[in-house]
């Protein structure tokens, strides 16, 4: 009797057991429906616990650079009528290749010396006759005092240009409301199955007492959702698109005055002319080595004059005509990655050489992807917009979206093969911590590459500086600034090319996220020194 209820009770045991197996097995099927390979192997559960903290880590440092400031009268905010600029221990005339120091003091609307930090500041040395300029490096002190180091690049008379792009109360209220929701843009998706769509709501944070549809990829941690539409699968999710919301804030009343436009890159008056530079024996400023793969980001990296820009410690090749440029590039793969800001370089050489034709994929849409192929000469060029976040307002392909880390991971690389990506804009409207584990894994997929293939090349190119105009929450510089910081740290000794676009935009003044050829054809021209 004693067995015949064991075995019972063991049965019964057994149809619990397979009952709630069928029930997980079919939850999982219903919601976890990956649009990118998923792993689960200990190794990467471990490794998506180190990304994870690798983005604290990295918070933290980026977090404590920003005072948490929340004043409720533009009085108490910094003024650049009232601040001041100073040089530091001044003289009646310097030496090219001299180090400038000049101090900042910043004070309020009532005249008050300010006595925390995080003021956006930007600062540029020029000189008008010869199209010349250059930037300075910002040290701030966290206490209303600032030094900005300048290099003294050239002969002539410099004139010297601090800015206030914001004050630290607006700094602040842009770094708290970033970071606090997901409401600056809207995206959607489309479901297809034969005879009918569904157009539904999709995004990173989603209500998760609706029914939704999730893709995600378990070794890099990169989630998206959408509402799942009646009678569709997951798997019929085809297109995604978004768009910026720009009516929509988190700013009060008083933060949103910080933001009008004589606030917005402001010039911070000086007490002094420009000075005197000039070429003394004592200071060889000729530079004979090329610039080469795994120089350190620098800011300032150099200098333009007359249009032309000079890195910093190195020389770039120059190119007398489109022969020498066919040279570099034959049997060269080139893999760009990014957003318009790099599709620019994209456009600048298919400018140039005549000899790449067009492989049609899609529509003549911008954000499709591009491909053009030299047969004659064996090379290869294509371009793919990142993944989301990506502001775009017509309907792009799902199936083909993958972020730039699993682009990499299906490259296999050689010394023809170059890589070239950008990431930023797009990002500016979302909390950091998409921006910093997207840089993140590519910095992994990076080394993975440099495992399998050391000889191919990976270029990385910062931000553009930009109009500064309106919708600061989604798009003021602020965010490239910190955006500029992040990559410092990420890409740090990785053996990776930089163009420093956050640094020459400046030089050149420009003030546009896409500047014009000028700047872009040295940009490329840096790029093609890396290459070849």
């Amino acid at each position: 009797m004693a067995n015949t209820a064991m075995s019972k009770r063991f049965l019964a045991f057994t149809v619990i057991i397979i009952l709630l197996t069928s029930v997980i097995h079919h939850t999982l099927k219903k919601y976890f429906r990956p649009a990118i390979p998923m792993m689960c192997s200990t190794t990467e559960v471990q490794r998506a616990s180190k990304i994870q903290m690798t983005i604290e880590k990295i918070f933290i440092q980026i977090d404590q650079r920003i005072p948490k400031i929340n004043i409720t009268d533009k009085s108490n905010a910094t003024s650049a009528k009232n601040s001041k600029v100073y040089l530091n221990n001044p003289k009646d005339s310097y030496c090219v290749g001299d180090h400038l120091t000049v101090q900042v003091d910043v004070y309020d609307y009532l005249g008050k010396k300010k006595t925390y930090g995080g003021d956006y500041l930007r600062a540029r040395i020029s000189t008008p006759e010869l199209v010349a300029g250059s930037s300075g490096r910002i040290e701030d002190f966290n206490n209303g005092t600032y030094h900005i180091h300048f290099i003294l690049f050239w002969e002539g008379k410099v004139n010297i240009n601090v800015f206030l792009m914001h004050p630290s109360e607006a700094a602040s209220a842009l770094w708290t409301s970033r970071n606090k929701w997901h409401g600056y843009v809207d995206h959607s998706g489309r479901f297809t199955k034969p005879g009918a769509q569904s157009e539904v709501k999709c995004g990173f944070d989603l209500d998760k007492k609706q029914e939704l549809c999730e893709y995600k990829d378990v070794r890099d941690e990169e989630f998206f959702y959408c509402v799942r539409p009646q009678n569709f699968s997951c798997e019929s999710l085809s297109e995604v698109k978004s768009w910026w919301r720009n009516d929509r804030t988190l700013l009060t009343p008083v933060q949103k005055s910080l933001f009008d436009k004589s606030s917005v890159r402001a010039e911070i008056p000086r007490d002094f002319p420009p000075i005197n530079v000039s070429h003394c024996n004592h200071n060889n400023t000729s530079v004979e080595e090329k610039c080469k793969i795994g120089l350190k980001l620098e800011y300032p990296s150099g200098y333009a004059v007359e249009n032309v820009w000079y890195p910093k410690g190195c020389s770039t090749l120059t190119y007398s005509s489109l022969e020498e440029l066919d040279k570099c590039l034959k049997g060269k793969f080139i893999h760009m990655f990014g957003d318009s800001i790099v599709k620019q370089w994209y456009e600048y050489i298919l400018g140039k050489i005549k000899t790449l034709q067009q492989f049609s994929l899609y529509a003549d849409i911008w954000s499709y992807q591009r491909f053009h192929l030299d047969i004659k000469q064996n090379m290869k060029m294509s371009w793919k917009r990142h993944t989301f976040p990506f502001v775009s307002s017509s309907y792009q392909s799902w199936k083909e979206e993958r972020t730039i880390t699993r682009e990499i991971d299906l490259i296999r690389g050689d010394k023809r093969t170059v890589i070239i990506l950008t990431v930023g804009v797009h990002f500016r409207a979302y909390p950091i911590y998409y921006f910093t584990k997207r840089l993140y894994n590519i910095r992994l997929a990076i080394e993975r590459l440099f495992l399998r293939s050391p000889e191919t090349k990976v270029i990385i190119k910062t931000e553009n500086t930009s109009e500064m105009k309106k919708d600061f929450e989604t798009t003021s510089d602020f965010h490239a600034y910190v955006h500029y910081f992040i990559i410092e740290i990420i890409f740090k000794d990785l053996g990776v090319g930089f163009v420093n676009g956050w640094d020459m935009t400046n030089a050149f003044d420009t003030n546009d996220v896409h500047p014009p050829e000028k700047v872009i054809a040295n940009e490329v021209r840096m790029l093609m020194t890396y290459i070849c």
